[in-house]
């Protein structure tokens, strides 16, 4: 019995090692339709030598094709890079140099370090960019702007002859 425990000990102690294995959350975005793309995915149980050799782009083809996501053209121009913000976090930016013109984005990220590999799907609904202040500006009601009145074109105008016969 006591061999057992000292068989299972270390083996447990390693499968729960994995639980704490790198992982990646949900997107952040910070742009809006007709704007470049800037979004953000928070790194999660990132170790210093998981971050080492840390690499994220978009999925191949046939990762899409797995998956069943349409593998749109402008999905080409997304670009992904790992940073670390002010709060000593890591995060995956994810960004483009062009506008995105699309209502929504639907891409799959893959993420490759020394010891795994993993995909996620992410899908971005764009919304149109928020007015100064988050307010619509408002609208005034149409003025009707007053003209001098023109003689009717009903009423007859009537020649006077001066000169005499």
């Amino acid at each position: 019995m006591r061999k057992l425990v000292f068989t299972l000990v270390p083996l447990i102690l390693l499968r729960s090692t994995s639980v704490f294995a790198l992982g990646v959350g949900d997107i952040e975005l910070h742009s809006a339709l007709n704007q470049p793309l800037n979004a953000e995915i928070r790194l999660l149980s990132a170790t210093p030598a998981e971050l080492q050799g840390l690499t994220v782009a978009l999925a191949p083809e046939a990762a899409f094709i797995s998956a069943g996501v349409d593998r749109l053209g402008l999905l080409n121009q997304l670009r992904f890079k790992v940073i670390q913000k002010s709060d000593g976090s890591h995060v995956i930016k994810v960004t483009s140099s062009q506008p995105i013109r699309e209502p929504f984005l639907d891409f799959l990220v893959e993420v490759n370090w020394s010891t795994g590999r993993f995909v996620r799907e992410y899908t971005v609904l764009l919304d149109f960019p928020v007015l100064e202040g988050g307010k619509p500006a408002p609208i005034d009601a149409p003025t009707v702007a007053t003209s001098p009145e023109k003689p009717s074109e009903a009423t007859p105008t009537t020649a006077v002859n001066t000169s005499s016969d």
